[in-house]
């Protein structure tokens, strides 16, 4: 065995020399710990199994040989699951429950309407969201689409308080509003009542 310094921690250790990939051929290393950790963050963080060697300067892939020879059970299955996931997606027939129970399944036959295995939830091939009862997927996304306008036609007339952050509807032509929090200000040009920006217009 040789003394070794990991790149990313810095701990120095008498190990055998081991590549993180088998396409390796570098004679830096990086611990196992580290390898983990990377495998780890990667799945996790940015949800994705494309991992690379971590050592400095290397950009080999990691196979999933790789990956099972080097990280902890735990680590590798929740890697295992999420290439499962990955793959799977891929298939134009697949659909998450709407549920969210994590299941999911290739769906099968003309019906719109997918009950999953794991749950029995009732959701929407077309629309991938749980069934729309008493409506079809058209008069749901209309409708869907005149909340979302709604929505946006309330937020877009409201402001939000400068003190709690609450949101303000004006209903009438006064610019002085209270909050619930009970700070004052205008609505216009959001400052602190009953002073205004020098460029507000306010009634």
């Amino acid at each position: 065995m040789d003394l070794y310094e990991c790149d990313i921690c810095c701990e120095k250790e008498n190990r055998d020399f081991r590549k993180i990939t088998s396409k390796c051929k570098h004679k830096a290393v990086v611990c196992v710990e580290c390898v983990n950790k990377c495998i780890e963050k990667m799945c996790i963080e940015k949800h994705t199994v494309q991992i690379t060697c971590p050592t400095t300067g290397c950009d080999k892939s990691m196979e999933r040989d790789d990956v099972k020879n080097i990280a902890t059970k735990e680590i590798f299955k929740r890697y295992d699951y999420l290439s499962f996931k990955l793959a799977i997606q891929k298939i134009p027939e697949f659909r998450w429950c709407q549920a969210s129970c994590g299941s999911g399944q290739v769906h099968k036959g003309d019906d719109l309407i997918f009950i999953c295995e794991a749950c029995d939830a009732k959701s929407c091939y077309n629309c991938k969201v749980l069934w729309h009862e008493d409506q079809t997927c058209k008069e749901y996304e209309i409708k869907k689409s005149n909340q979302d306008f709604a929505t946006e036609a309330y937020l877009s007339a409201t402001k939000r308080c400068p003190s709690c952050g609450m949101y303000i509807e004006k209903i009438d032509k006064c610019d002085h509003m209270t909050c619930i929090c009970s700070y004052q200000f205008c609505i216009l040009c959001l400052h602190k009542h009953p002073h205004h920006k020098p460029t507000c217009v306010h009634y």
